[in-house]
């Protein structure tokens, strides 16, 4: 660990990436938009790059890890005082409960803003909530999920704060699945308001290229009602957003100098945030007495002539069970197979009208999921067993229970996460 002191003046702005710790031991110094007065600390995480500014003369003492490091900044490179502006302008316009979406492309600054933007908002006092709607690199919660958290002191990254909510999207892509996040999103940001929280901070991601693209963020403002977007770096967007949602868009450079993740960066902070909720203890699950969303072993135990034509197409020692459900079926076999592929064609000429979803045993473990508590809250949970026809399933998960549903998804996570 390396200490160093900064003594800065007002307006002078120093570069911090971290892992850091920073301490004003006299003075005013500004952070993510939090003004730290003598005593008050602020942490800096691994991969993120913030700007102090010195709002008093002030010193600044620092704790450097690793490959932290410190380095002189200036106006043209950091749009640090604009981005401030802007968040004072929207909290100084807009009513009570305000609800504001960040957009823009990976690694534009949409964390940052959200996060010094809640900082503006605690600064004035205002209860804040943060929905962290990232499926694929979230923070609040793991990949996969879109979460809500109450701040309850300054904003340094979103990963440091604890859910009060989470919501099981099933998906690292938000492409698939827009519908559930946009879903997902407008129950948080009503349960975040019915808590009585002024000030909604909605962080996006940062799929942005494309009509789909386009057309999800689109609807995902207009379900939410959004006072105001801020759209960084990125002109094109900014101004087609605008174009539907007059008056309602501020448009932001993003800082020139920021801490670069790798795309194996990125795996291990998603491997982290997997073991951080997941990792604990194994609990059992009845999946014949508790409803089962995602996964078709949830449905009813097939029987009679369609039975008889899987088990004699397929051979009846290489299915465990079928299931139905409205419109097709779900066959479970021990393994899958080239054989067993050309008997697969076979079962769909026999059973044309029906959807045939096939799962092999061996790749029913390792599930992405989340097991839903008694107060609604989606317990992130990992499918390590699944016995069929006891339909019994066994869960990693830090949650006890009891649950009131299980939610599954078709991601696959590797013994390391």
């Amino acid at each position: 660990m390396v200490k160093v002191t900064l003594d800065l003046k007002p307006g002078d702005l120093v570069r911090i990436f971290g892992p850091a710790t920073l301490r004003v031991s006299s003075g005013t110094a500004s952070i993510l938009g939090a003004d730290l007065r003598e005593g008050e600390s602020f942490v800096i995480g691994e991969y993120r790059c913030y700007v102090v500014k010195g709002v008093s003369h002030s010193s600044v003492e620092v704790e450097l890890e690793g490959g932290a490091r410190v380095e002189l900044a200036s106006p043209e490179e950091e749009p640090y005082d604009e981005w401030v502006e802007v968040a004072d302008s929207i909290l100084s316009t807009c009513p009570a409960p305000c609800t504001v979406i960040v957009l823009g492309a990976t690694d534009s600054g949409k964390t940052s803003f959200s996060a010094l933007l809640a900082n503006r908002g605690i600064l004035r006092g205002l209860k804040v909530a943060i929905i962290d709607a990232d499926v694929g690199q979230a923070d609040i919660g793991p990949p996969g999920f879109v979460g809500l958290a109450y701040p309850k002191g300054w904003v340094s990254w979103l990963r440091f704060l604890e859910p009060e909510m989470l919501r099981f999207i099933g998906s690292i892509e938000p492409s698939p699945l827009v519908g559930r996040i946009i879903a997902a999103c407008l129950e948080l940001q009503a349960r975040a308001v019915g808590d009585g929280a002024q000030l909604v901070v909605v962080d996006s991601d940062g799929w942005v290229e494309g009509w789909a693209a386009i057309e999800y963020k689109v609807d995902m403002i207009r379900a939410l009602k959004s006072n105001y977007i801020v759209v960084i770096g990125d002109d094109s967007l900014a101004g087609y957003v605008a174009k539907i949602f007059p008056g309602r868009v501020y448009k932001l450079v993003k800082p020139m100098v920021q801490a670069t993740r790798s795309v194996e960066d990125r795996r291990r902070l998603r491997q982290e945030n997997y073991r951080r909720f997941i990792e604990g203890g194994l609990v059992e699950v009845d999946l014949r007495a508790t409803p089962v969303y995602g996964a078709c072993v949830s449905g009813q135990r097939a029987g009679g002539k369609v039975v008889e034509i899987v088990e004699k197409t397929l051979g009846g020692e290489v299915v465990e069970t079928v299931t139905e459900y409205p419109g097709g079926i779900c066959v479970y076999v021990k393994d899958q197979d080239q054989v067993l592929q050309q008997a697969l064609k076979e079962l769909q000429r026999r059973l044309q009208g029906l959807e045939i979803m096939v799962i092999p045993i061996s790749t029913a473990k390792m599930i992405l999921s989340a097991l839903r508590d008694e107060k609604g809250f989606d317990c992130p949970a990992l499918l390590v067993e699944l016995d069929v026809e006891s339909g019994k399933a066994k869960f990693k998960t830090k949650c006890k229970g009891p649950f009131k549903a299980v939610l599954a998804s078709r991601v696959r996570l590797s013994e390391d996460y």
